[in-house]
């Protein structure tokens, strides 16, 4: 629902001010005030000794203005009660089961956005020119130590009101930076299937909200399928398989690459890498059979991958118990991935039957990998449909864009229609989507690995040693050998 607000500098006329929400609010205060101060100075005639009782009369007449007043003031104090019902009953529902204080700052916070909606007269003016309906705001935030870690803010849209919904983001988060003195941004957001509201996801840019890894235990070990991208959320492999990462040179997505390999190693997933443009020493770190440059290992070391593919998903056809599928973690399987570095540019190098043989391979794992737990982490600073059907790219679960792009590329990796927020992205920043979490492209800020370079590789030799081993990998194939 949308509030009618009155716009002040207009001077509406008294109706006008009656036919809104905020009008009648400050009219019943504007109405109490004086009633009050009146009722006062009747007090003090009705104490004046006045023989001709001419104080006590005009008390008399003062106290019965008052008492009019008030009526009419509490009259307006309850009809707004009542219109603003759902809007209370909304806004207590919106903040149930937070603390006292986040509740109070939520509230605080949502009461600066509905102003700055107000202030910049977003909104569909009528014909009087002297009122606009306001979209109502629905905040729930979470703080500590006085700094956002999460929040969303739901506003109700109003058709007309705004084309710009990226716009719209931007203008809320430029007054709360002014107003609240906060780094608080909502350029990410959803628009729900009714498209009656929009979402905004509140970033405070003062959080945590980037995995810092400066040593080995700075690293988080979830589960064996199961790994962490950021503080909050986590990327499941048994049920969001799949990967695309598109980078340009420079905006740090070999590290995230090599978090995203570390993080797998300690946590048992099995790690095959294909580099191409021979540019990692990641072959010095993981075992022998593990990391492939040449074109012809690369191409036999995906045929392998298909053979344990088939291997794996006859026997969870084998072992399966019932209808309801079934996928490699009922066989406790570790997880098996499969990094494929410039994936691109060594597809478009190759030739036509070689080519043909790569896709059909790539394909092959995208469309069965997921129940036999192998998952593809596709690389390139381009993925376009010239090197990989669309409807093959689109099987990834996770897409992630590091740094800035053009709206060609997000639609390339996210879909059409997307509505992306307006944000210059550092290294290591950027967009991305995850199946059942976010239609829209939001935030993404990858592990800063920096710190944690010198060490990475000695490291990651010392874990992948005891985590990677090919006997668990290519023989565990029936349950509870693995």
């Amino acid at each position: 629902m949308a509030r009618k607000t009155i716009i002040l500098k207009r001077n509406p006329d008294l109706l006008t001010v009656l036919s809104t929400g905020r009008g009648q609010a400050q009219l019943a205060l504007t109405l109490f005030i004086p009633s009050v101060i009146l009722k006062g100075i009747a007090w003090e005639l009705n104490n004046e000794d006045d023989p001709l009782s001419l104080y006590h009369s005009f008390a008399y007449l003062l106290t019965l203005f008052s008492h009019i007043l008030f009526g009419a003031s509490t009259c307006l104090g309850i009809i707004y009660l009542l219109t603003k019902r759902d809007w209370i009953k909304r806004t207590l529902s919106t903040t149930k089961g937070q603390t006292f204080s986040d509740a109070v700052k939520s509230f605080s916070l949502q009461h600066t956005i509905q102003k700055i909606l107000i202030d910049q007269q977003i909104g569909n003016p009528n014909l009087t020119q002297k009122t606009t309906l306001v979209p109502d705001v629905f905040v729930r935030a979470n703080f500590k130590n006085e700094t956002l870690t999460d929040g969303t803010a739901t506003i109700d849209l109003i058709p007309g009101a705004t084309d710009d919904i990226v716009q719209l983001g931007n203008d809320i988060s430029s007054a709360l930076v002014s107003r609240w003195n906060r780094s608080i941004v909502a350029d990410d957001f959803e628009i729900n299937t009714e498209q009656t509201q929009v979402t905004y996801f509140l970033f405070d840019t003062q959080a945590q909200n980037r995995l810092i890894i400066t040593k080995d235990s700075d690293v988080p070990v979830v589960n064996e399928n199961t790994i962490q991208l950021m503080p909050g959320w986590t990327w499941q492999l048994a049920k969001e398989p799949h990967m695309n990462l598109m980078a340009e040179t420079g905006f740090e997505k070999t590290y995230l690459a090599n978090y995203i390999i570390y993080t797998a190693a300690k946590s048992s997933i099995q790690v095959y890498y294909a580099d191409p443009k021979k540019s990692t020493n990641l072959d010095q770190a993981l075992p022998q059979g593990r990391v492939f440059f040449d074109k012809d290992k690369i191409i036999g070391s995906l045929e392998r991958m298909v053979k344990l593919m088939d291997a794996r998903n006859m026997k969870v056809k084998e072992w399966a118990t019932s209808a309801i599928s079934q996928d490699f973690t009922d066989l406790r399987l570790p997880a098996v991935l499969y990094v494929f570095d410039e994936m691109s540019a060594f597809i478009n190098s190759l030739n036509t039957k070689e080519n043909k043989r790569v896709v059909s391979l790539l394909s092959q794992l995208l469309m069965k990998g997921r129940s036999a737990g192998i998952i593809l982490i596709s690389i390139g600073q381009q993925l376009d449909s010239q090197t990989l059907p669309t409807k093959l790219r689109n099987q990834a679960q996770l897409n992630i864009i590091l740094g800035p792009s053009t709206l060609e590329t997000r639609t390339m990796l996210f879909g059409h229609g997307i509505e992306a927020p307006l944000t210059t992205f550092k290294p290591g920043t950027g967009l991305f989507t995850l199946a059942g979490m976010n239609i829209n492209p939001r935030r993404f800020m990858a592990p800063d690995m920096r710190k944690f370079e010198p060490v990475y590789l000695s490291n990651l030799k010392r874990v992948a040693g005891e985590t990677q081993s090919d006997w668990k990998l290519m023989n565990a194939v029936s349950r509870g050998n693995a």
